[in-house]
């Protein structure tokens, strides 16, 4: 599903510039509109289908969110109307927090001794469908079109729910939680600021990467080609870092790795104000990403013993959160302000929510 989602989003401005009716500014509202609008209906909502776990099979519910999401990818190739567009995208958003029955399946399923490693995949996942989706799709688009993409979300969309009936675990609806087992409301309201600001951490660069490479006496050329490989990079050190960190949370334990994950992250965060040169900066921000992608599946491992189904859909909805904060926060405080603000902002409120967690991980749950 995350390659699924990210397949179109490479092209999808240019998409709404060709089939748009309106002028320049009109659109350009629109693309706004479309683009940004998935994320935040999918916060909203993400809660809401951890909930229903408690009434239907958490299998059922995700193999019919991937039906759905495959319809609605049909529907959106053959159309040239953005108001449709607009509505389908926020249907997608309503149905994009059925990544958290992904959760809940893997919490009901995973021996515990092993969650944080099964936890640590499924970001891996997630990460993995966000680096590979944009490249195919706009390569799709060159060779074949703009509705290729589409096409192609479809069928990997019908082979994953293929995969999923005869191969995902049926386990029963997930009561909810109570007794001594209930994780704090405060810590519950931390982890998931916690996991706000990690996603933060790795989607606020490329809105801004233009302007950072640009301070590089990089030419226009040169500049996208590396920030292409940049973004490779640290979207595979992400991946590396998380499965290396879930793999030593036995050992470490799970908040010692949480804080030890964001105070590297934060470090390095200010660090990349520094930078002398592109390759430092690259290796800088390299290293973050690897320290901060593990903290989200980190978190969530914590409160998946006894938190049941909403409160993985509330902690889930951090990512989106974050996915639609990071790009505003970068562009907002780059424009009025510079860049060693960004960094210090960012940096501040790790060590902030990191802190209030820790805090509220030593109060009993009332």
């Amino acid at each position: 599903m995350a390659f699924s989602f990210n397949c179109i989003m490479s092209f999808m401005p240019f998409y709404i510039l060709k089939v748009s009716t309106y002028g320049m500014k009109e659109t350009i509202l629109w693309t706004g509109m479309i683009l940004g609008g998935t994320s935040l209906v999918a916060a909203v909502a993400a809660p809401f289908w951890g909930s229903l776990t408690t009434r239907i099979r958490p299998k059922m519910l995700f193999q019919g969110g991937m039906f759905s999401n495959g319809v609605i990818f049909c529907i959106m190739g053959f159309t040239d109307s953005l108001p449709l567009l607009l509505a389908l995208r926020l249907i997608q958003g309503v149905l994009g927090g059925v990544s958290t029955i992904g959760l809940v399946l893997i919490a009901g399923s995973a021996p515990k001794a092993k969650l944080p490693q099964y936890m640590g995949l499924f970001q891996n996942a997630l990460t993995a469908g966000q680096l590979a989706g944009p490249p195919i799709g706009a390569y799709a688009v060159t060779l074949f079109g703009y509705r290729s993409p589409f096409i192609i979300a479809l069928a990997v969309l019908a082979l994953s729910l293929f995969y999923c009936h005869r191969h995902v675990r049926n386990i029963p609806p997930q009561p909810r939680t109570s007794g001594p087992d209930r994780p704090a409301a405060g810590g519950i309201l931390w982890g998931w600021g916690l996991i706000v600001v990690g996603t933060i951490h790795l989607m606020f660069l490329p809105s801004i990467l233009p302007h950072i490479l640009k301070g590089f006496q990089l030419s226009a050329d040169a500049a996208i080609t590396m920030a292409g490989t940049i973004m490779m990079i640290y979207m595979a050190t992400a991946i590396l870092g998380n499965l290396l960190l879930v793999r030593v949370s036995a050992r470490v334990g799970l908040t010692r790795l949480i804080a030890m994950a964001c105070l590297a992250a934060g470090a390095l965060q200010c660090l990349l104000y520094f930078s002398s040169g592109v390759y430092t900066f690259t290796a800088i921000r390299a290293l973050q990403t690897g320290m901060i992608a593990a903290v989200t599946p980190l978190v969530i491992t914590t409160f998946a013993g006894g938190g049941g189904g909403t409160t993985l859909g509330f902690l889930n909805s951090g990512r989106f959160v974050g996915n639609a904060l990071g790009p505003m926060m970068a562009t907002f405080l780059l424009a009025q302000f510079n860049l060693l603000t960004l960094y210090l902002t960012i940096a501040g409120l790790t060590l902030a929510m990191l802190g209030a967690f820790l805090a509220a991980g030593r109060r009993p749950a009332g």
